[in-house]
């Protein structure tokens, strides 16, 4: 294996997704850029401030620091979690690439080793682009001292869990490929990691509480996440380092046995049956259900209802709102339909296609979740809380995927529209709960808003008829 085409192919993927990031209409502005990168900064500044100024009121001593530090494993775990996957679907997406790849006079474990090079820094920066309030926060409280622990609780931490989750797919991939299913490596591999990531979300509560408890009886226990903070208390900086070390070499070297003997290319679509033929419906319903994602989506979603279920848990209804996820999509994945010659609709028309046919999708795609129920009468009472909640977020997914067009699955704008739709059920959230409206009051203004996110739609899709029209003029 030739080191320099693995540095020359990691640099091929590089540039290829900064200007995929860059390609997203106002951000092929320098100036918007430029614009971008200060506010960026001047979050950072904020949120280091404020850190810097709740550990200096609230924590007293280096000991609770190091508990902080020791704490902040289990988020960063997590993290390393969504950004692993976060990567991994970009990548999924740009096949294209990989095809091209395929040309070049690299053998497959060079083109391997040049991907994960790549996975590792974008983990590494996104992760590390996270924790850098509270990294500069503990170096104002405790100055020196507290490298060792940032560098345990934050750098070795996400690498050593970066390698693990690397050897996880690469299992996963090597088992489906077994199986017979070498296309659909990605999307089996993809969901299991996504119900993993799911699963450890919701065990990170009963984790902080054990910390905190270990704590408070004046002692610090073993725990899997924190592994290279306990041995540096324990055992020092040296010998942490040399089982970091150890470990990641043998993470490597078991990542490079467990690699695909092949590089999978992603199946675009599946075969589905499809039903409402000979409605005007049918071609976007299948549009979105013959899209390979979103059976991602209904995997994890079904994974989570299951495992919800078997905890005993009446949440597990709610995991129906995962196949939202793919919401932010819907006019990206039915803008092949309006290339067609022939094709004319209004822009209320098409919306209201849009709206039918995620809530087709996601009301038929939940039924088996919904079916549980009746195995659990104490979780019917959710049900209609449920469906309302569909609704709204069908109206709110397409009207963002309208305004956020993801043509290209430019990752700054796939981003933007997920911290917006995630960003609006918080702060609706927040705000029901600070004004404590009466019950008329409240329908009436879920009402106004979902009207009015219905026009907003309606007057973007008539933009974005317009532009294209101009430019098919021009």
């Amino acid at each position: 294996m030739s080191g320099a085409k693995v540095v020359i192919l990691s640099r091929l993927f590089f540039r290829y997704f900064v200007r995929k990031a860059l390609s997203a209409g106002i951000l092929r502005s320098r100036l918007a850029r430029v614009l971008l990168g200060l506010s960026a900064t001047a979050g950072v500044a904020l949120l280091s401030a404020v850190a810097t100024s709740v550990f200096r009121e609230m924590i007293p001593g280096r000991r609770e620091m190091m508990l902080v530090i020791q704490i902040s494993t289990v988020t960063v775990v997590f993290w390393t979690f969504i950004a692993f996957l976060f990567v991994k679907i970009l990548f999924l997406k740009s096949d294209d690439l990989v095809r091209y790849t395929l040309l070049l006079p690299v053998s497959h474990r060079e083109r391997s080793a040049a991907l994960a090079v790549y996975e590792f820094v974008m983990v590494g920066v996104s992760v590390g682009a996270l924790f850098v309030p509270i990294a500069i926060a503990s170096l104002v409280k405790l100055g020196v001292d507290a490298a060792p622990g940032l560098l345990t609780g934050i750098v070795m931490t996400s690498a050593s869990a970066y390698l693990v989750l690397s050897v996880l797919y690469n299992i996963l991939a090597r088992a489906v490929e077994a199986l017979g299913g070498t296309r659909l490596v990605h999307v089996v591999a993809l969901s299991l990691m996504a119900a993993m990531t799911l699963w450890y979300n919701g065990a990170t509560i009963a984790l902080i509480r054990e910390m905190s408890s270990d704590f408070l009886r004046g002692g610090g226990a073993f725990h899997v996440v924190n592994l290279f903070p306990f041995l540096q208390e324990r055992t020092g900086w040296l010998v942490t380092a040399v089982a970091f070390l150890t470990l990641g070499a043998v993470l490597i070297v078991l990542a490079a046995l467990t690699a695909p003997t092949t590089f999978p290319i992603r199946r675009r679509f599946v075969r589905a049956s499809v039903p409402f033929l000979g409605l005007s419906v049918w071609p976007t319903v299948t549009a979105l259900v013959r899209r390979s994602e979103f059976w991602i989506a209904v995997s994890v979603a079904y994974i989570c209802a299951m495992m919800l279920w078997l905890d005993g848990s009446t949440a597990f209804v709610f995991a129906a709102l995962i196949l939202l996820s793919q919401g932010i999509y819907v006019y990206a994945v039915t803008n092949p339909l309006r290339l067609m010659p022939g094709y004319r609709r209004s822009a209320g028309s098409e919306v209201l296609h849009m709206l039918l046919g995620q809530m087709i999708v996601a009301t038929t795609s939940a039924v088996p979740t919904f079916l549980l129920a009746a195995l659990r009468p104490e979780a019917l009472d959710d049900l209609r809380l449920v469906a309302i909640a569909l609704a709204s977020g069908v109206i709110l997914t397409t009207l963002i995927a309208i305004v956020f067009v993801a043509e290209n699955d430019s990752p700054l704008v796939v981003f933007t529209g997920y911290a917006i739709c995630i960003g609006a059920l918080v702060s609706i959230g927040a705000m029901v709960g600070l004004l404590q409206a009466p019950g008329p009051w409240l329908w009436f203004g879920a009402a106004c808003s979902q009207f009015l996110a219905v026009v907003y739609s309606v007057v973007g899709m008539k933009q974005i008829m317009s532009r294209k029209r101009y430019e098919a003029a021009v």
